[in-house]
This record gives structure tokens, C-alpha cells and sequence, in this order.
């Protein structure tokens, strides 16, 4: 583990960006998105939009200027529209023609769209869609929204040249636009706002997470903790609990479940090694926390995660990789 904790639940939940198409509308034109497999990220490259969140998400329709970006928890569907009122179209049966996941209404020449898709390991995308708003807008105008820019000019490059490896390219491009909406939610999040990845850019619950992710084996006590980030126990605790949603040893916990399930998954390691490795002084007890935990033993999990990883998985024919 490193003392980030972000790249440390990226790496774990496996987040992995890919573009996964792009849309060129004119005239007018309204399409309904049901709620995506994983995060969605859209960038209005050229024109605007209306954005009409699903009800149940409790959010005002709002207008997408040329150079947001918008990024979806993945929990509902919404519609993107030309403008209001207009009779809703199935987005998936506008898609299921285009070429390379492109689509074009009208003459094209009004919006730009082009859209992403993080992909997560099944047992994280609870984690990453929860410590995250139904919606995060980033306006062009914002100040880190230079870098988002840049990298959307780099990915509309690799798209338009054809060049060998374009789709590697475009990838890791996707990704580091991933990191970068994340940073600037981060940024300019609200300080009351309660949340895992608010808490990260705290001055001392954020260096608390990064003590218990550097070494997750280590037996933290309340008061270990509280000392190393300057606070005293008890108000360690109330803005660890507040900040992140849970105690702070009930997240350690949580996290070292995260990792075993990683290891488990990925590593041929014997559970007892395991075990140690991530603190627990027998198999035992690693192993009776662990079904706590998921409800299966670790040699079940292990099992039943295998088989699921090891199956291809590519975006071609699923209906779900559109632009939004």
C-alpha cells in the first residue's frame, strides 16, 4: 500500500477508465440513458445540453455549457436533451446502429459529446458509487478545469489521427480524466459534507487514512491513531465518524476485507499467510472475520471469485457502453 489513500481504492476496486463512445447532435433531439453499469464521466467538447437527472435523485435539471465535464454515480438514469419538453428517445436503440459507438443525430454540428466508462470490480462498486454524489459537474470555468481540458484536446487527438495504439492511448488518457474529476470533487468539496473521499483531502482525517493504509497490518488502537494526527481521542473519533461515516477501527477493518478479498481474487497466497499479513495473529480468526464480513470463508470466496475473473469481458454488443 502506498500513503495515498485514492490510488490505494482505485487499485483495490480495480478502477479502470475506457472511452466508450461519443455522440454529434444537431437540430432537436432528446434521449433517455437507464442508470449505467459503473461511474460515468461525459464532457461536452463542443455546445451544451440539457441534463435531466432521474427523479429519484432529487436534482435540479441544469443546462451543460461547451467544456463541463459531468461525472454519474451510476445509481440512476437520466435524459440529455436538446431542449425540454421534446418526446424521449430510447438510447440504447439510437446506439445500437452506430458505427465504433458513434452516433450521430440531425446534421451533427450543434453538441459534441464524448463519453467513459469506469469499469469496477464487482465487490467495489458499492464502495466508490457510494462515497460519491448522484452528480459532479465541473464547470469550464472552474480553475482545475484547464487539466480536463488539455486531456479532452489529447483524447479528441487520438480519436481523429488513427495513430498505432490509439486505443491504449485513449485509455490511459480516460483514466487520468477519471483522477483528475475526482481531485477537483476533492478540492471543492463541501467542508460539511460528509464522506470517505471529502475526508481524504482533511487535514487529519486525511493523514489518519493514509497512516492505516500504509500499514493496515499494524494493531491501531483509537488512541494510536488520534496521537499520530495531533487530535484528542475523542474528537478524533466524532470527526472520523462524521468525515468518513463509520469508526475508525470499523474502517480498518473494512479496508483490510477489501484487501483480502483483492488477494484472494488475484494471489495464489495461502489464507494463513494471508491471515498474517494482514494483521490477524491465526487463520482462525482472519478466517472468522472474514465470513463476518462477506458470508463466505476465505477459500470460498476464493472459489467462487476465480471463475467470475476469469471470464472475458469486453464492451462489444453491450448495450450499456454509450456516451452517457
Amino acid at each position: 500500500m502506498t500513503t495515498d489513500p485514492l490510488s490505494d481504492a482505485l487499485h483495490i476496486l480495480n478502477a479502470r477508465s475506457t472511452v466508450s463512445g461519443a455522440m454529434k447532435a444537431g437540430g432537436k433531439w432528446c434521449l433517455q440513458f437507464p442508470a449505467p453499469q459503473g461511474v460515468k464521466v461525459n464532457a461536452a467538447v463542443r455546445g451544451g445540453y440539457w441534463l435531466l437527472p432521474d427523479a429519484r435523485d432529487a436534482l435540479p435539471d441544469v443546462w451543460i455549457e461547451e467544456g463541463d465535464v459531468v461525472l454519474f454515480n451510476g445509481c440512476h438514469g437520466f435524459v440529455m436533451a436538446s431542449e425540454k419538453g421534446l418526446p424521449v428517445e430510447n438510447a440504447h436503440a439510437a446506439y445500437r446502429d452506430s458505427h465504433d459507438n458513434s452516433l450521430v443525430l440531425g446534421d451533427g454540428q450543434d453538441c459534441f459529446i464524448l463519453g467513459l466508462h469506469v469499469r469496477l470490480d464487482p465487490d467495489g462498486v458499492d464502495f466508490l458509487t457510494g462515497v460519491l454524489p448522484k452528480m459532479v459537474r465541473i464547470r469550464a470555468r472552474d480553475r482545475e478545469a484547464a487539466i480536463l481540458q488539455w486531456l479532452l484536446e489529447q483524447m479528441i487527438d487520438e480519436k481523429n489521427l488513427n495513430q498505432p495504439g490509439k486505443t491504449v492511448a485513449s485509455n490511459q488518457l480516460a483514466q487520468l480524466m477519471f483522477v483528475q474529476v475526482l481531485r477537483t470533487y476533492i478540492a471543492n468539496a463541501d467542508a460539511h459534507e460528509r464522506g470517505w473521499l471529502q475526508a481524504i483531502g482533511d487535514l487529519h482525517i486525511g493523514a489518519a487514512l493514509r497512516h492505516i493504509h500504509t500499514t493496515p497490518a499494524h494493531a491501531w488502537t483509537l488512541a494510536e491513531l488520534a496521537e499520530k494526527v495531533a487530535m484528542s481521542r475523542t474528537n478524533f473519533a466524532l470527526q472520523f465518524r462524521t468525515k468518513v461515516g463509520m469508526p475508525p477501527l470499523t474502517y480498518l477493518q473494512g479496508w483490510r476485507m477489501r484487501l483480502a478479498r483483492r488477494a484472494l481474487r488475484e494471489r495464489d497466497i495461502p489464507v494463513s499467510s494471508l491471515a498474517l499479513e494482514l494483521g490477524y495473529l491465526s487463520e482462525s480468526a482472519f478466517s472468522n472475520a472474514f465470513k463476518r464480513h462477506t458470508g463466505l470463508s476465505p477459500r470460498q470466496f476464493r472459489l467462487q471469485a476465480r471463475p467470475t475473473q476469469e471470464r472475458p469481458q469486453s464492451d462489444a454488443g453491450n448495450p450499456q457502453q454509450t456516451v452517457a
